[in-house]
């Protein structure tokens, strides 16, 4: 039977999670676009109050680029009509009732037709704490909620990288409940996503108790102290000192909660935190056979292909910092020159997402739908670094600021795929322990004690040196981090469900949700739609992200706190000199605080209080500068 999107919408109610992101933005513009006869879209925008929500929505949702073509529609009358279709609810999906309360849950339930749950925490590892928060209790409490639903019906975002580490084909048919990458090597082993779940929690509770060891408090301790000193500010101060112990606590649980899921992740087959959590989150869902859901995995999402204009994007996206990597003069790039880079544009994953929702309102769809399109119109890597190079070119050649001769030379530096052992031996990994070992030599070298002008140009080198070591740890991470998706691992994602899914919707309707992956010429879309988008919408917000900051320096409270620091911290060192009846007299820092601190005393006792003038009449001497 076909499917009528228009029809089903007509009236229809939909509650969107997620709305926020760069797949809901364009999501939720293209739904109000294709179908202004939803019935009504609640949105969810977390946020400390219902007024904080709106407001967010107003200023940052609906004021951005993927909102174009509904302001050029509706002119003036785009916020009546905003108001009329769309619902601002707030919500937390890491809350029970996602936030709301019994009353407030309830009611949007029993007024909606459909959940489309597409937030999710996309950082590839975080803290497994947070990426279990959003992925997995979230997906629980999002199944918890469209449950309290008259006709329970869910569609759930994941990732088509959910496969893990595993090279060949990928079906949407393969088992998803009890999936784990290693399965073959780990022959009769069930893996359990609830079981998962509790492990984790009990992980997070070891590492919060392994902070209050002693030991560990100590060392907490001890770097607190040593930040304090090189940030120039009084260690002994008990504030300041349980402030930056506190600091050091979070930092260390932060990454070792990091490194604990990674190791985790990697144990069962899967590349990073992200792939990890929303396996599980997915695995959730599909156990609720007793519910109308589905699971909607994209491929990576990128720049649109026209809707709501070519070129669009935003964010961190997977191509964006390699790209930008590259056109800042590195020519090797780790890659397998056959592997498939499988990229769907970030509008036909949204149509995809609208289209599964559209038939969950008046049926069951299939369990997995895949946007993907390497099984139908497959780009490998060798063309992608190709097209990098062509395009890196053009952009240099035509780049009218900046000095020419180097941009001459920056045209002519091609970019090419090279094997990962190539890339660690004479590329940036070569270049960062090189850059490592220099810092270190320099630090043996520097004078610790004078040193005058070798000291400075000591410091300037290091200073620099400091700097390469920096870039080229950051560029050696993003390569190691997408690594498994451009050397290790060769997926084709299969999409069948996708395309008999939209087989069934009515022709005169096909314009309206298009899915043609064999259409797209990835010449074209690179070249034209791609790379630019990149340059205008993600490109400057790399460029300030990667831009040197300045050094942090402490701002003191008041002259009281600089003086007690410093002079804590050069105790030793010789603050006063004077000679005296032939006599050379010096006072250290330490003798200057304890001096000033007598003449103090001696000026309360004599009953000046704070705000009193006092004139001093002395020659030069040091007594003068102590009192």
């Amino acid at each position: 039977m076909k499917l009528s999107p228009t029809e089903i919408y007509q009236g229809r109610k939909v509650f969107l999670i997620g709305s926020t992101g760069f797949l809901g933005k364009v999501t939720l513009s293209m739904l109000l676009y294709r179908f202004p006869n939803v019935g009504r879209v609640y949105v969810t925008v977390r946020a400390r109050s219902q007024e904080e929500s709106e407001t967010r929505f107003w200023n940052n949702v609906i004021t951005a680029p993927p909102f174009d073509p509904l302001r050029e529609r509706y002119g003036d009358a785009l916020e009546g009509f905003i108001k009329d279709k769309v619902v601002i609810v707030g919500g937390d999906i890491g809350d029970t009732n996602l936030g709301y309360t019994e009353e407030q849950a309830q009611a949007i339930a029993d007024d909606i037709d459909v959940v489309i749950n597409s937030a999710g925490n996309v950082t590839f590892n975080p803290t497994l704490e947070s990426a279990l928060r959003t992925n997995v209790v979230g997906t629980q409490n999002v199944i918890a909620f469209a449950r309290r639903m008259r006709r329970p019906a869910l569609v759930h975002v994941s990732t088509c990288f959910v496969a893990g580490n595993r090279t060949g084909p990928v079906w949407e048919s393969d088992p998803v409940l009890g999936y784990f990458p290693r399965r073959d090597e780990l022959e009769g082993f069930e893996f359990s996503p609830e079981q998962e779940i509790r492990d984790c929690a009990k992980l997070a509770e070891r590492v919060r108790e392994e902070t209050k060891d002693a030991m560990m408090v100590a060392r907490f301790r001890e770097q607190a102290r040593r930040r304090l000193n090189e940030e120039g500010r009084d260690a002994d101060d008990p504030d300041a000192l349980g402030l930056a112990v506190a600091r050091e606590r979070k930092v260390w649980t932060r990454t070792r909660l990091t490194d604990l899921g990674i190791e985790r992740a990697a144990w069962w087959g899967w590349p990073n935190i992200y792939t990890y959590t929303k396996s599980l989150g997915e695995q959730l869902v599909a156990a609720q056979t007793d519910m109308v859901r589905s699971i909607v995995r994209p491929s990576i999402v990128e720049s649109a292909i026209s809707y709501p204009f070519p070129g669009w994007n935003e964010g961190f996206t997977t191509t964006a910092p390699l790209i930008f990597i590259a056109f800042k003069g590195q020519t090797q790039i780790p890659a397998d020159d056959k592997l498939v880079l499988d990229i769907t544009p970030v509008d036909q994953v949204a149509a995809v997402m609208i289209a599964v929702a559209a038939e969950a309102c008046v049926e069951e769809p299939r369990l997995v739908h895949q946007a993907a399109m390497g099984d139908t119109n497959p780009i490998n890597m060798r063309r992608i670094v190709s097209l990098v190079g062509l395009y890196k070119r053009k952009h240099f050649k035509e780049k009218e600021t900046g000095i020419r001769f180097v941009n001459e030379i920056a045209a002519r530096m091609e970019t090419h795929t090279v094997t990962q052992e190539r890339f660690e031996k004479t590329s940036t990994p070569m270049i960062h322990q090189a850059a490592k070992r220099a810092s270190s030599l320099l630090d043996r070298v520097r004078p610790r004690w004078g040193g005058g002008r070798i000291t400075e140009v000591v410091d300037r080198v290091k200073e620099r040196v400091d700097r390469v070591e920096a870039i080229t740890r950051e560029t050696e991470e993003a390569f190691e981090m997408f690594r498994p998706f451009m050397v290790e691992n060769s997926y084709i994602f299969r999409a069948d469900n996708v395309r008999s899914l939209f087989a069934r919707i009515r022709k005169d309707e096909q314009q309206l949700l298009p899915w043609h992956p064999e259409k797209i010429d990835w010449y074209d879309y690179w070249m034209n739609i791609h790379f630019g988008g990149l340059k205008k919408w993600v490109f400057p917000t790399l460029e300030e992200d990667m831009r040197e900051q300045p050094k942090r320096v402490y701002t003191y409270r008041d002259l009281l706190e600089l003086f007690e620091t410093s002079t804590k911290r050069h105790a030793t060192r010789v603050a006063m000199r004077i000679e005296r009846d032939g006599r050379q007299e010096q006072y250290t820092y330490a003798d200057l605080r304890e001096l000033a601190t007598r003449a103090g005393a001696f000026l309360a006792s004599e009953g000046i209080k704070p705000g009193d003038r006092v004139i001093l009449l002395s020659h030069n001497a040091p007594e003068w500068g102590m009192t």
